[in-house]
């Protein structure tokens, strides 16, 4: 009888461990238990890139695009600017905190972490980001005094 009792936990233990193993696997996977951290601007303007992790084959392939472009880009300001990455799958929160309905995205912001300008619909599959303009509204935003 006791057995039979012990045989019984052993087995819910293990079909417990069979449904949570996964769903804390994804939990860790998609970051459910890192800190919502604002991003550290430093009373500096930044352009945040907004990138995918993963997802289908198609917006993979315009995130690569976008990654080339980014690492391609002769970046025009001299003074200290940084590009800030942020995985929209992983960061939902600062993706809803600044309108961003979809990835590749830029978002640009000023000293105080308000949006100067951004982009969230890419141009094309090939080029999503529209790196022109984005050196415009940087060159208007570092410009001021």
């Amino acid at each position: 009888m006791e057995t039979k009792r012990a045989r019984h936990w052993w087995v819910l233990l293990l079909l417990a461990g069979l449904f949570l193993g996964p769903l804390v696997l994804k939990a860790v996977q998609e970051g459910w238990f890192e800190p919502r951290l604002p991003l550290e601007l430093n009373n500096q303007p930044a352009l945040v890139f907004f990138t995918l992790s993963r997802g289908c084959e198609c917006q993979m392939t315009v995130v690569a695009h976008a990654e080339a472009q980014l690492a391609a880009w002769e970046f025009p300001v001299q003074r200290p600017f940084r590009v800030i990455r942020v995985d929209f799958n992983r960061r939902p929160d600062l993706a809803q905190q600044y309108g961003v309905a979809r990835a590749p995205a830029l978002v640009l912001l000023d000293d105080s972490g308000q949006v100067v300008w951004k982009q969230d619909v890419g141009l094309s599959d090939d080029a999503p980001l529209d790196l022109d303009l984005a050196e415009i509204w940087i060159e208007t935003l570092v410009q001021k005094p």
